[in-house]
């Protein structure tokens, strides 16, 4: 066996593990779906000038699952040809006998993956009988597990879309989702939602795991963008558990759902994306409009964040530049 054909097997196999990883594994895209989605968002958000509001960023989910789809049948193709190509013989002409050139190889081997079958070449021996049918099996698979695949991807993508509009209806900035729940009682109006909430947020997370592609489904509308919705969500929250007078204040139970959708969201993403967090810390919540309210605690200032909410504030930031937005669009009046 010379290096061409183990070089073949390796490529086979490996394309082989990341179909089955991304489309079954419901733990993440493969190691080279994965790593080729970070690189293929980050040139597009170049192209867009790093604007949220671009419409070309609308463009990169799809365009990103032609392109998964293509390395997979492109490098599948290439194997095939390696293998074959680099054993003189293996493939011969059905009518006359003779070998087949590179570009006969190469034909051969495109419609064996499509299962066409065409005839005018055949296989010159067992082993390669036994190859042909490997890789038409493998076409077959591929073909199908990239339909089934497709079909809840964009099923998640209408839930992503759904969930941003959804969020969208709390309020604009961090502060106006906390005056909208206020009812100047208490924060009835978002506690009787934080059940349905949490479950979209929850059900979201659990899809990026299954498709990480959705990540790359981007909404240019900043009023209904999820990312951009989440960061004013989990703004607003804090507020209501660290700034809000503890008398007006819910009770933790009430807030432990979202919370826990939160945590959940965190996770996720940080398993199925490559992300680094950005070193800065965003500017403090804006809460102008509740300290003329008299809602907020006097010394609200000075309260000493812990260290994991800094952390999660930064992820947050990070995801929204990844997204193609300033933080002034979490929070307008932050800056």
């Amino acid at each position: 066996m010379n290096i061409f054909s183990i070089l073949g097997i390796i490529i086979y196999l490996l394309i082989v593990i990341d179909v089955i990883q991304t489309t079954l594994s419901m733990q993440g895209a493969g190691w080279l779906t994965s790593r080729f989605s970070h690189i293929f968002w980050k040139g597009f958000l170049n192209l867009s000038g790093k604007n949220g509001s671009s419409k070309i960023l609308s463009h990169a989910g799809y365009i990103l699952l032609i392109f998964i789809v293509l390395i997979w049948v492109v490098s599948l193709w290439s194997s095939m040809v390696l293998m074959l190509y680099s054993n003189p013989g293996a493939i011969i002409e059905s009518s006359t006998k003779m070998a087949a050139g590179f570009w006969q190889v190469v034909y051969y081997s495109g419609f064996t993956l499509s299962t066409l079958g065409m005839g005018d070449f055949i296989p010159a021996g067992d082993v390669w009988r036994i190859l042909t049918s490997i890789y038409s099996f493998t076409g077959l698979i591929l073909l199908t597990m990239s339909v089934t695949y497709f079909i809840p991807v964009l099923s998640a993508v209408i839930e992503q879309q759904k969930l941003g509009i959804s969020l969208s209806t709390l309020g604009s900035t961090p502060q106006e989702i906390v005056l909208n729940s206020w009812n100047k009682k208490d924060f009835k109006r978002l506690i009787d939602k934080i059940d349905d909430i949490s479950d979209s947020i929850i059900k979201y997370s659990q899809q990026h795991r299954a498709y990480p592609v959705i990540h790359y489904f981007h909404n240019p509308k900043q009023k209904n963008n999820v990312v951009l919705q989440l960061a004013r969500l989990y703004e607003a929250m804090i507020i209501i558990t660290d700034k809000i007078k503890k008398e007006n204040q819910p009770a933790a139970e009430d807030i432990q759902p979202l919370i826990i959708a939160f945590e959940n969201y965190f996770e996720t993403i940080s398993e199925v994306t490559h992300i680094s967090l950005v070193k800065e810390t965003p500017p403090a919540v804006s809460i102008q409009i509740l300290k003329k309210r008299s809602m907020v605690l006097e010394d609200s200032a000075n309260i000493i964040v812990a260290d994991s909410i800094k952390e999660k504030r930064r992820f947050f930031k990070t995801l929204v530049a990844q997204d193609g937005w300033e933080w002034d669009e979490v929070d307008k009046k932050s800056s």
